[in-house]
Parts: structure tokens; C-alpha cells; sequence
């Protein structure tokens, strides 16, 4: 559980996405859904029991945990109200569930996928998923004989929307997915089943830039209303504001405002020096601020590496704070 969970007051329930199982490319190595990876899991915070899970993408080979958050909102579906919880996965998809259960209510595509044909609307599942199966095969990009051609998977490794958080505006009803755009190449490696060489069973490449994407969403239809490309990866999530503004910011070092509803830009600057923190917002006597702190973790300052004009990029702890 790499991210903090969320705790729903309404219903007294607290969820929480679990990571991937490993070695993460190699299925072979651990047959079955392992059962509880790449999942989101409710608790009973009073007597720990769960009440439900869902898991994404059962017997996952592509490092597809989905530790990223899962938003509570309040929607009117055919006319009535309900309590959901809307998470942009890690897979490429956009899931919306019900808040008491993990009934799915919708899944869909929030960026270019090809490691399934798609996700069953019933059962959340992808359409390929064989519960009879060891090894699920999906779209037939998996990992399936370490010596055949590096297989491309979209999303990357890296996913769409990873740990860096999506945000939520209840005033345009939007939610605001920071998404990674590329692709990754995999192979297996069985030299790397150890804990010596990292548990990761294989190894993962892109020779391609990587960059982003800001997509405006609606949880409710699984519609992208709004997308911008990015030229630098956004390591650092969105903040939607009520004053209409959504921030993020970029491993190139800017820091950049959208308006809500049309995603045009309002300002940006760089400071030089990277980010991976998520940008937050807090009040001192009526006035609103922004901070963010800068310098790129050593994993994401890893996505630089097909960006030659950032090689030399300085890291800098410094925080940022800008008034509204």
C-alpha cells in the first residue's frame, strides 16, 4: 500500500488499492489471480474485518498495482443518488463503483490500451479474463516465452495514472487524471527472481520521450470531455481548486495552471528543478495558497532518460508557495 487509503465517514468504511504481485512480469512464477494485488480492498475501521474488494487486473504481468486514490463522489444515476468511488487505474481505465459493495458501475478507456480488448460492465473483469486459467493471456501481449521479441503493452509500466493523484472538482463534476502517455516494451528475465536482483522478473523499456497527459473526465460516463499532451511526465498528480484552477506539475520543473472547464492554460513557470510531490492547498486568514515542494525521487528522475535536453537538470529540496 504505497498511498494513504481513504476513510468515508458516510458509510464508515475505509478503502485502500494494494500493490502488484512479483516477480512483477513474470506470471509464471505465481499461476492464479493472486487473489488481492491490484486491488481495492474495504475495511471495517472499528473491527478490521473487509467488508469488499475489487480486484483490476487479476494475475497481472505488466506491474499494474493500483495504489492510486480512489475518489469518493456523490452522482445522480438514472435520476437517483448515489454514493460512489471513481479511481483512474493504473491499467488505463477508468473505473466507477458503487461505495457500499464495489459494484462496478462503469469501466473505460482514459487513454490509448491494448492489453485487453476491454472491460466487461458487469463484472468489471476484462473481457478476456478465464477465471479456469493459471495464466490469464488477455489481448495476447503478455510475457509468454522469454525468448520471443520484446512485446509492446500500453500503458507503460508506469501506467496511466500511477501513485500521483487524480483530483476532483465537485463544481464542474470532472476529475482531473494526471496520465502517463506512453508505451513500454517487456521481457522476462528469470535472473531477476531474487531478492539480490529486485523480484522484478523481467525487464521494461521505452525508447520514446516520455510525456503526459492532463484529461478532463466525467466518473459518471467514462467520457473524456478535455485532454491536453504534456511534453515532460507529470510525476506529481492535479489539484482541482473551487476557484476554478487545476495545478500540476512536470520532472522538467514547471509548474503550471488549466482552467477547469476548458484545460487552457492560465500560467506556468519553471523553477529549474523537478517535481514528484503533489501539489496542496490550505487557507491562512481568507487568502488560499499552493505549495509544492520540488526535486524528482530517483524513480522518476528515471523517466528523463530519452529527454537529453534535462540531463544535467539540478535537484533541489526547495518548497513553493503561491498565493491565489
Amino acid at each position: 500500500m504505497w498511498v494513504t487509503g481513504t476513510y468515508d465517514p458516510a458509510t464508515n468504511q475505509t478503502l485502500w488499492g494494494t500493490g502488484n504481485p512479483v516477480p512483477m512480469f513474470d506470471p509464471f512464477y505465481r499461476p492464479g489471480d493472486n487473489l488481492y494485488t491490484n486491488s481495492v480492498i474495504s475495511w471495517d475501521p472499528d473491527t478490521g474485518n473487509m467488508n469488499w474488494y475489487f480486484q483490476f487486473t487479476p494475475g497481472d504481468m505488466w506491474d499494474y498495482d493500483e495504489v492510486g486514490t480512489h475518489v469518493l463522489i456523490d452522482g445522480q444515476v438514472g435520476g437517483q443518488p448515489r454514493k460512489l468511488i471513481t479511481h483512474s487505474a493504473r491499467n488505463g481505465f477508468l473505473y466507477t463503483m458503487e461505495r457500499a459493495n464495489g459494484a462496478i458501475m462503469l469501466a473505460k478507456p482514459y487513454m490509448d490500451v491494448n492489453w485487453t480488448k476491454g472491460i466487461d460492465q458487469k463484472t468489471g473483469k476484462p473481457l478476456e479474463y478465464d477465471p479456469a486459467k493459471d495464466i490469464q493471456t488477455y489481448a495476447g501481449v503478455g510475457n509468454f516465452n522469454s525468448n520471443e521479441p520484446a512485446k509492446k503493452v500500453c500503458p507503460s509500466l508506469q501506467g496511466g495514472n500511477n501513485y500521483w493523484p487524480s483530483s476532483y472538482s465537485s463544481k464542474t463534476k470532472l476529475l482531473y487524471i494526471p496520465a502517463l502517455s506512453n508505451c513500454s516494451t517487456i521481457t522476462i528475465d528469470r535472473e531477476k527472481h531474487n531478492k539480490e536482483r529486485g523480484w522484478n522478473g523481467g525487464l521494461a523499456s521505452t525508447a520514446e520521450r516520455w510525456g503526459s497527459d492532463l484529461k478532463a473526465a466525467d466518473p459518471l460516463t467514462g467520457e473524456i470531455k478535455k485532454s491536453v499532451h504534456l511534453s515532460y511526465p507529470n510525476f506529481s498528480g492535479t489539484l482541482a481548486t473551487g476557484g476554478g484552477i487545476v495545478f500540476l506539475a512536470l520532472l522538467d520543473g514547471t509548474v503550471a495552471a488549466f482552467d477547469d472547464t476548458t484545460l487552457d492554460e492560465l500560467w506556468k513557470i519553471n523553477v529549474g528543478s523537478g517535481f514528484s510531490a503533489p501539489p496542496m492547498t490550505f487557507e491562512v486568514n481568507g487568502k488560499q495558497y499552493v505549495a509544492i515542494v520540488s526535486g524528482p525521487s530517483p524513480g522518476s528522475r528515471n523517466r528523463l532518460v530519452n529527454s537529453p535536453e534535462l540531463r544535467e537538470q539540478r535537484n533541489a529540496l526547495v518548497l513553493y508557495v503561491f498565493g491565489l
